[in-house]
């Protein structure tokens, strides 16, 4: 995971020059505990509350009732804090809770950069969480040395003025793995050092960290409960990070309102509202579709396509760029870079991705749809993750936007997808974000340097 994270200053912000929330009047400055504690951070724990008293606070905030983890299985959060709360309760234990921010997805950096420039809201909204279900240990899951210096720097900050009170805040740095972050990986790395999926159930909160019921909330998540809690918050519509990459636009972080129509986006970021692009949603998990079904950019919208918003990552494909290689370029990442625990996992990802490459020639003796219907029927729920899901959704969308070019590359073929790499097909799909000199020099003077703090 590499630790640059460097972009021109106006493609981090907040949609259509709204007030942003997570992103603040300046995307670029990093959070101080003074100055977050000025703006009315770390309220909720500044007096002892019992348990109930937080869950029943979070539970009555108007802005959290629908509020799903943005780490790209979107679960009701409240379902979850309650879920943990009851099991902790019956066992008459002390929980743990993590803030996830291992982000393995190539096509995203939302938490990164959440986890190096605003490090106060993510240990705000994990305290917070951590009253709520009686945690004794609290972990901050980092993807990267970056991240971990300035969550460092931030921990120092808290203990210094705040006497050290509340859960045990520790960190853990993520191994390089696409699967790190996936809640049962999490669980296990922090436990033995080891991030691999494990099978369910028991679920983390049943059996987690040490054993007790554990709370695994993707950082971007705790940092809305946190925005959500401050005294001056005020209600107003649901927002999410999206990271936005692809043909013809450089990568840029983007605080968007949910539902927001692609049209619109489209129109801000390129002047047109209906150009004829195709999308890979979600990253590399939520499959793809055509900007011309006109989707809203949230869950529902894109669950009515067939597909799935993810982390929050959009990646705009060229209309020159064939979907059935870019298909084959996600399951080749996929076949790379699975656990190698589940045999399913490792021969399904192969054959598909195999199968998927070859698409270039054709072969009018090989039902194209009907092979990929029927692996996109067998693969959910076969593996201790949920890669084979993934698969299958992306092949799922394949059948149902793109049975003309299914039915094209079976007689016909493909120049495209002949012409594709066949090793490390999927490294043009990864962010390596970066900006001009000056702006990279500004980052570095914002940013936290955890020796110069102490």
């Amino acid at each position: 995971m590499s630790d640059d994270l460097t972009l021109p200053l106006d493609e981090i912000r907040a949609w259509d020059g709204t007030v942003p929330g997570l992103l603040g009047a300046d995307p670029w400055r990093s959070h101080t505990y003074s100055g977050y504690v000025a703006d009315g951070g770390y309220t909720k724990i500044a007096t002892p509350h019992s348990p109930a008293d937080i869950l029943r606070v979070i539970e009555e905030a108007s802005q959290l009732a629908a509020l799903r983890g943005r780490g790209g299985a979107a679960f009701p959060t409240l379902h979850k804090l309650k879920a943990v709360a009851t099991a902790a309760r019956e066992l008459d234990a002390r929980s743990v809770v993590v803030a996830n921010g291992a982000e393995g997805e190539p096509l995203s950096y939302k938490d990164r950069y959440l986890l190096r420039y605003r490090p106060h809201l993510v240990l705000d909204g994990l305290l917070i969480v951590a009253a709520a279900v009686n945690a004794g240990s609290a972990y901050v899951y980092v993807a990267d040395s970056a991240s971990r210096r300035s969550v460092a720097n931030a921990i120092d900050e808290i203990d210094v003025r705040c006497g050290g009170d509340g859960p045990r805040l520790l960190i853990e740095q993520a191994q390089d793995t696409y699967v790190a972050g996936e809640e049962t990986a999490v669980v296990r790395a922090i436990d033995t050092g080891v991030a691999r999926p494990k099978d369910k159930p028991p679920r983390p909160y049943q059996v987690g960290v040490g054993g007790v019921p554990t709370l695994v909330l993707n950082v971007e998540t705790l940092a809305w409960i946190a925005l959500a809690l401050r005294p001056d918050s005020t209600p107003g519509p649901d927002r999410f990070l999206a990271t936005v990459s692809g043909a013809h636009l450089g990568p840029r972080l983007l605080e968007l309102p949910t539902g927001v129509p692609v049209g619109e986006l489209l129109q801000e970021l390129t002047g047109d509202s209906n150009p004829p692009f195709n999308v890979l949603v979600g990253g590399f998990f939520g499959g793809i579709v055509p900007v011309s079904t006109h989707f809203d950019v949230s869950y529902d919208g894109l669950k009515m396509l067939g597909a799935g918003l993810g982390c929050g990552a959009l990646h705009f494909l060229d209309p020159s760029t064939c979907v059935i290689s870019i298909a084959a370029d996600v399951v080749a990442f996929y076949a790379k870079n699975n656990a190698r625990q589940c045999r399913t996992c490792m021969s399904s990802t192969d054959a598909i991705a195999n199968f998927l490459a070859g698409a270039g020639k054709p072969r009018p003796n090989v039902d194209l749809g009907e092979t990929l219907t029927r692996w996109s029927i067998q693969l959910p729920g076969r593996g201790a993750c949920a890669v084979p899901d993934g698969v299958a959704l992306l092949l799922r969308t394949l059948l149902r936007h793109y049975s003309e070019v299914i039915a094209s590359h079976q007689h016909v073929g493909c120049e495209a997808c002949a012409m594709a790499p066949p090793t490390s097909r999927w490294e043009h799909l990864s962010i390596t974000p970066r900006g001009p000199a000056a702006d990279r020099q500004r980052m570095l003077d914002n940013s936290f340097d955890l020796e110069c703090a102490r």
